[in-house]
């Protein structure tokens, strides 16, 4: 029987060796980064962006996988049931981490404070523009809303689709004026802009890199930035706070996440990669042309920040009448 004992215990000591000499060397092959969204979109283009950067100091490739799908969903299931040894991220935005559980009355397969360790926030936008067509009669934010309690229901709104950021500004906004902008849900922000550009819908929600060339050659006229400060961009354009709604304040952002389990040592290599990438000058001036601006927060701060915008979210939800099914 001692003898037994003794043969467990030396395997176990030599698995425990293998482990510790892997996380040690880590890492030595590879690493997949998982992107919820398809090629192109501004998660995608930041996390490509992270991912370069993050590999030349790690001394490893990272690959960045396209998984759209579900809202975002197949990505961060796919990656929240990979094997935990830091060879499988997730570069999450907050259309899923934040909105999809605040609005969703179903149970969803991941669990997105538990099944994926924060490694940190990459970036946040600017904020979301309010954009019209040019030959709307509404220049202001403040015009917008007179035609709509003027109209109940009839200045319409487009976004890419139920329970996106763009979605949930609206709601917010009919909440905070009083008034009924009718949504108008589209497969994807581009459909709706064709829509926007055509005269064929009011007004739409969109992020800066989306809406400057429009807005540039005057094909849309930006109303407001939801961002806390003007964009640097749109310099003339003020932001909601400015015009009396300081509480319709919305930012995306990315960040990157490990499945739950992955080791301490190797989370936490990641994370002071991706603090060293951050805080570098040439990667925050590769973000800004990127329409981005460095979003860090490590860790524990990054899941704080997501559980305090989803209760917002959810709170705006509720009074709202907006579920996922």
């Amino acid at each position: 029987m001692n003898g037994i004992r003794a043969g467990c215990l030396g395997v176990l000591l030599l698995a425990a060796s293998f482990l510790a000499a892997a996380q040690q060397s880590y890492p030595n092959r590879p690493i997949r980064l998982v992107v919820h969204t398809t090629a192109g979109a501004s998660s995608d283009v930041t996390a490509r962006a992270t991912a370069d950067e993050m590999g030349k100091r790690l001394g490893q490739q990272f690959v960045v996988e396209n998984r759209a799908g579900a809202g975002g969903l197949i990505g961060a299931e796919l990656v929240a049931n990979a094997t935990p040894n830091g060879y499988t991220l997730l570069a999450g935005a907050s259309s899923v981490m934040v909105m999809m559980p605040a609005v969703s009355r179903r149970k969803l397969p991941v669990d997105f404070d538990a099944d994926l360790v924060p490694i940190g926030r990459i970036t946040h936008s600017p904020g979301f523009v309010l954009v019209v067509n040019e030959k709307s009669p509404y220049r202001s934010l403040k015009d917008l809303i007179a035609a709509a309690k003027a109209n109940p229901g009839k200045i319409t709104y487009g976004s890419a689709g139920p329970a996106t950021n763009p979605h949930m500004l609206g709601e917010m906004l009919n909440m905070l004026a009083g008034v009924s902008l009718t949504h108008i849900a589209y497969k994807g922000p581009g459909p709706a802009q064709i829509d926007l550009l055509a005269g064929a819908i009011d007004s739409q929600f969109d992020t800066p890199s989306s809406v400057m060339p429009f807005v540039t050659s005057g094909r849309l006229r930006a109303l407001a930035i939801t961002g806390p400060v003007r964009y640097p961009g749109l310099p003339e354009v003020p932001n909601t706070a400015e015009l009396g709604f300081p509480e319709l304040l919305l930012r995306g952002w990315t960040a990157m996440y490990a499945p739950r389990g992955t080791p301490p040592d190797i989370v936490a290599r990641l994370q002071a990669t991706l603090k060293d990438v951050l805080e570098s000058p040439q990667f925050k001036s590769r973000l800004i042309a990127l329409d981005q601006q460095p979003g860090l927060l490590i860790g524990a701060d990054l899941l704080r920040e997501q559980r305090r915008e989803r209760e917002v979210w959810r709170k705006v939800a509720a009074l709202r009448g907006i579920v996922l099914e």
